[in-house]
């Protein structure tokens, strides 16, 4: 009987432990439009965190279908705040009828026996003729010790673009 409320603890933790969490608004993506991705910004200590999940934001958006400029950008090193206002500026130039940005709020692997992977993200969309943010997501996920970060924020971007 010991055994059984063991088991069933374990097993309620690594269901919690892998939740996932999205909050967003009801705009859908539209085909139609083409859309430019800029750089996250990066609120965490791993570098580069803000480009790599642009890059991934960037991939889902080409798999699903979606007309995707090129990106714009230095591929070494975090943008500055002025430096993301000018790729939109220039997307906007370029034909992007929506600019695709963000932050990046977490990317980490969590410390202890598993070190599972942590990722939470900020996602908006602002449409370049209002000049105004459109839609707005914030997602959050822990994956498996056997996870990658890079898959786990593939997961999360995956459940908005659809």
């Amino acid at each position: 009987m010991r055994f059984f409320k063991v088991f069933f603890v374990i097993l309620a933790l690594l269901i919690v432990s892998c939740s996932t969490t999205v909050d967003i608004s009801n705009k859908k993506l539209t085909k139609k439009a083409t859309y430019g991705v800029v750089p996250f910004y990066n609120f965490t200590e791993t570098p580069m965190a803000g480009l790599r999940a642009s890059h991934i934001v960037e991939g889902v958006l080409r798999a699903k279908g979606y007309r995707v400029l090129n990106r714009h950008w230095k591929e070494n090193e975090d943008l500055s705040s002025d430096e993301i206002k000018m790729l939109i500026k220039e997307l906007s130039h370029k034909g992007a009828d929506f600019i695709i940005g963000g932050t990046v709020n977490e990317w980490r692997y969590k410390t202890g026996i598993d070190g599972e992977p942590a990722v939470s993200l900020t996602i908006y969309i602002l449409d370049v003729n209002q000049n105004k943010i459109v839609w707005s997501g914030t997602l959050s996920r822990s994956g498996l010790s056997y996870e990658s970060i890079g898959t786990t924020a593939q997961k999360l971007v995956e459940k908005v673009i659809r």
